[in-house]
């Protein structure tokens, strides 16, 4: 008789513990078995299993009865050692549940659940002798059959004659995952040489003695061509290497370039089907690719000798994930290459606060490419937005704007147009009594969308029909305040009738293959004028693109948190690196209400380090990161009762610690739940950490409590 300790499928921090079951044989770690909890069944991981002479004397020493496991579901452990510590530290310095940490590094096939998914099979046929007499037909396509054929590729031979075969036993059906193919990298001739300035970088990368190296290179500076040449460097000492993108929208560029020096690579993001993803996570794990391209969640694949970590573009805000666990990308994969004896390269134009700050203090190692590859650094111009609206100019596209994309098109040139907001109108409001409309369940305005005649909350995705008139007063006097890509669009088409556009946000990209598609006629010159939302301010290299148009550009500058500026430089930054790539010099038309901004004039002059010391002057004065680590618990609920014994209760025990902590914020209600924040602010990590570990530990004791989430580290504040 055994007794395994295992972790059970539940998403709550109160049940985020071992328990205790027993069964007849032993149960191997890490192998998922279905087991009864809370009156009902669950799956739940065995982390050890030991052996017991006696079950009722065990149950006597434990103080409680044991249930039996119902029964064992995998044939071999779902994870190693080192991912099940992974997991582990992923749960402490996130605080959040163990199986919520286990389930986010895996694919749904492989997740603890209680809807258990099951790989795909596939019917193979397996070929038996025979002393049967065949007619000719049948003889030519038996001699065709071979073992390992699938079902599918035998029936498309003769449908008759196989089924014929299958019931006399001559060929028999079996189900197995699909295999995979058994490929050899090989490692293509065609890279460019290195620059003076990429060869420095690449030669002390591969000397450093450093964990973490930063690479500061400007847009266009040929950082690309630095992973490529890394990549090939740890793939010829047999090492695996995972090249990180942010967005979706960057990946099929990137594999591309990839692709052409290497045979054999894979791309793993949340576009691939559940099947798709188990599939690219079992060649990983069988050794059958070495390089990996991919979106935040490629961090946890079962590498088996991981070289090298490249983070492309490692300031951007994709690589945090908001829902529980909320882990940073860079703080896993520093974690990972400690357990592999591996490196982590952390690239970016305009690096994230903290990561230029630990490369100055030597914490990092810091290179930097300075130049172009063309040396052309694009013309950047600032549009007053106040002085065009009083010249009665159209303050979507003004007249200068409208003058440089005619003057792009005259020359077969291609545009980029960006602006941070879906939808056509971000607010409806009554002219006659001022009411906005808004979500029933979000305290947020509802956005009207042309494209569907529909009005959208863009907090929970719900939907209504346009009213006639204003719920309120009832009069007909609806107004649409404001612009999104849709209105930016039918602007754009009116202006240049004959231009060929296409909007590139969340709302038409949602199907499977949309962003590689529009990128592909975007790369042909399928498309004149391409407008869309952050998504593609980032990572794409068009040699055609000599002109990119920033609409509101200090939008986000109106945002109470403390990012905001850092956000905003970013957005600006990465996309006037998109115009006048190749051979062409780019312009770059930023329209702005505030050009004085300091934001604004760190754009102007492409100066990263005249923005990092002023804000970073901001921060030390503020206390606010990379001085001070932050840590946010939201309390939420439908029930105000539970919201305000919740707050007590953290309320009194926070204020017992030696740090500083700011009194709850209410924030806006989602999806029917009040919402408030606390927050705390130490120096220390760890001991913040430890601290809200233990306070949460009692709180999960109490009754009538909120939901808490807790979010270390936030890179925004709402």
């Amino acid at each position: 008789m055994y007794v395994c300790e295992v972790f059970v499928t539940n998403s709550s921090l109160n049940v985020n513990q071992l328990y205790s079951y027993y069964y007849e044989e032993y149960i191997e770690s890490f192998k998922r078995v279905e087991v009864f909890f809370a009156k009902g069944k669950t799956t739940a991981l065995v982390v050890n299993c030991h052996e017991i002479a006696d079950l009722k004397a065990e149950e006597e020493r434990l103080g409680f009865r044991l249930i039996k496991i119902i029964r064992v579901i995998d044939e071999e452990p779902i994870i190693s050692s080192e991912q099940f510590e992974l997991a582990k530290w992923l749960s402490r310095i996130t605080v959040s549940p163990f199986i919520s940490c286990l389930n986010t590094m895996l694919p749904k096939v492989l997740r603890t659940s209680r809807n258990i998914k099951t790989a795909k099979e596939i019917e193979y046929i397996r070929v038996n002798k025979t002393d049967e007499k065949l007619t000719k037909r049948q003889e030519e396509v038996l001699a065709s059959l071979k073992d390992g054929m699938t079902a599918a590729e035998a029936r498309k031979i003769s449908v008759s004659i196989i089924k014929k075969f299958i019931d006399a036993g001559i060929v028999e059906v079996y189900k197995e995952e699909a295999s995979y193919r058994d490929s050899k990298l090989t490692i293509n001739d065609n890279f460019k040489e290195l620059t003076p300035d990429q060869k420095e970088a690449y030669d002390t990368l591969i000397r450093t003695d450093k964990l973490v190296t930063l690479l500061f290179g400007v847009t266009g500076s040929g950082k690309t061509e630095v992973y490529l040449h890394l990549a090939r460097h740890y793939l010829n000492l047999g090492k695996e290497v995972l090249i990180l993108v942010p967005e979706i929208s960057l990946t099929p560029q990137m594999i591309e370039r990839v692709r052409e020096r290497f045979n054999d690579v894979i791309f793993y993001h949340s576009e691939l089907s559940d099947q798709e993803r188990y599939e690219q996570y079992k060649r990983v794990k069988e050794g059958e690719v070495k390089i990996v391209v991919g979106t935040r969640s490629s961090v946890f694949l079962p590498f088996n000798d991981l070289g090298l970590i490249i983070i492309d573009e490692e300031h951007d805000t994709s690589y945090k994930q908001d829902n529980t666990p909320c882990y940073h990308v860079k703080n896993v994969a520093v974690k990972r290459a400690l357990a592999f004896g591996a490196k982590v390269l952390l690239a970016s134009a305009t690096p994230s606060l903290d990561s230029y700050t630990r490369a100055l203090k030597g914490d990092y190692g810091l290179l930097k490419l300075t130049q172009r590859i063309n040396n052309m650094l694009p013309d950047i111009e600032i549009v007053d937005l106040i002085k065009s609206i009083k010249g009665r100019q159209s303050y979507i596209i003004t007249d200068r704007l409208k003058e440089e994309i005619s003057n792009v098109l005259e020359n077969n040139k291609q545009v980029i147009i960006l602006l941070n907001r879906r939808g056509y109108s971000p607010i409806i409001k009554c002219g006659s009594c001022g009411t906005t409309l808004m979500c029933s369940d979000c305290d947020t305005p509802l956005n009207y969308h042309s494209s569907i005649n529909m009005l959208k909350c863009h907090q929970c995705g719900r939907t209504y029909r346009v009213p006639e008139k204003c719920p309120k007063c009832g009069e007909k006097a609806l107004i649409r305040y404001g612009f999104g890509t849709e209105k930016a669009e039918e602007e754009l088409q009116k202006l240049f009738p004959e231009a060929r556009i296409e909007r590139m946000d969340r709302d038409n990209v949602s199907q499977k293959g949309a962003h590689k598609n529009i990128l592909s006629r975007f790369e042909r010159h399928e498309i004149d004028i391409l407008i869309g939302t952050q998504m593609i301010s980032k990572g794409l290299d068009y040699p055609d693109v000599t002109l990119v148009g920033i609409l509101n550009a200090d939008a986000g500058l109106a945002h109470q948190d403390y990012n905001a500026a850092k956000l905003t430089f970013d957005l600006l930054m990465q996309a006037s690196g998109r115009s006048g790539r190749a051979h062409s010099m780019g312009k770059v038309i930023i329209q702005a209400f505030n050009p004085d901004h300091y934001v604004l004039r760190s754009v102007l002059n492409q100066d990263y380090d005249y923005f990092y010391n002023i804000e970073m002057n901001y921060r030390s004065k503020t206390n606010y990161p990379p001085y001070a680590h932050l840590l946010e618990i939201i309390v939420s609920d439908a029930n105000t009762e539970h919201i305000e014994n919740s707050l007590k209760y953290l309320e009194e025990k926070l204020s017992g610690l030696p740090y500083k902590h700011y009194r709850p914020t209410e924030l806006s209600r989602i999806k029917g739940s009040y919402r408030y924040r606390i927050l705390l602010a130490n120096r220390e990590l760890n001991v913040m950490i430890d601290d809200v570990w233990k306070i949460i530990d009692d709180y999960l004791r109490q009754r009538q409590m909120a939901r808490i989430k807790v979010d270390v580290d936030p890179l925004y504040l709402e």
